[in-house]
């Protein structure tokens, strides 16, 4: 007698590629082989607090355990940036409590806010620029009053930079050149949105629409 043989239907190997095509993907690193979704944290990050990508480049803000630190009153999360470039994870060398990475629309640059100001960076890391610095001299000596920076956009043709300066008090928009970091324009004080123009030469806040130089 031939001996007895259960083949496997073709819906139970399914199931079971299936099942094993799953526990492949769960040990890679979810976003850097698939182009998308949550970034694994770099090595050290206890915390990933946000991230940007452009491509296979991305831009990871993440939290190191550890106190916060403290200047003055404030208390600013142990926050850093890392870039990875689909190859290796690379640390940005800017202050502790870096956050908030943001990609030139071309790739070739990051911006990132730091407790200093705002930093640009090219992809590579190789080179540093502080391009808005909020370290003010007529600041009071107990710290109570600091500048912050938020709410970073890049003009679409990559030229500019604007980004809300905070003071907890009041809020203006500043809009500096991207390569040297000049001012080209400061708003009026109270102002809290702003939206670039397409032709990257206009700033609209609100129903206003300022033309730059």
């Amino acid at each position: 007698m031939m001996p007895y043989r259960l083949w496997p239907s073709a819906t139970s190997q399914v199931v079971v590629l299936g099942a094993v095509c799953l526990a492949m993907m769960t040990f890679l690193p979810i976003g850097f082989a698939q182009g998308q979704g949550v970034p694994e944290l770099p090595p050290g990050a206890v915390r990933l607090v946000s991230h940007a990508r452009h491509g296979s480049q991305v831009a990871i803000c993440a939290e190191e355990a550890g106190p916060p630190i403290e200047q003055g009153a404030h208390v600013i999360p142990r926050t850093r940036v890392w870039v990875h470039d689909g190859v290796e994870m690379r640390q940005v060398g800017t202050p502790l409590g870096t956050c908030d990475p943001a990609w030139s629309p071309d790739g070739t640059r990051v911006a990132v806010v730091a407790p200093n100001g705002l930093w640009l960076l090219s992809a590579d890391l190789r080179k540093t620029m502080h391009l808005f610095d909020t370290v003010r001299g007529d600041l009071p000596s107990d710290g109570q009053t600091r500048q912050t920076v938020s709410g970073l956009e890049w003009a679409p043709d990559a030229s500019r930079l604007a980004f809300l300066v905070g003071t907890g008090a009041t809020s203006w928009v500043e809009i500096v050149d991207a390569t040297n970091g000049h001012v080209i324009h400061s708003s009026d004080p109270e102002t809290y949105e702003f939206a670039w123009g397409s032709d990257s030469r206009s700033i609209i806040f609100g129903s206003r629409v300022v033309r730059l130089p």
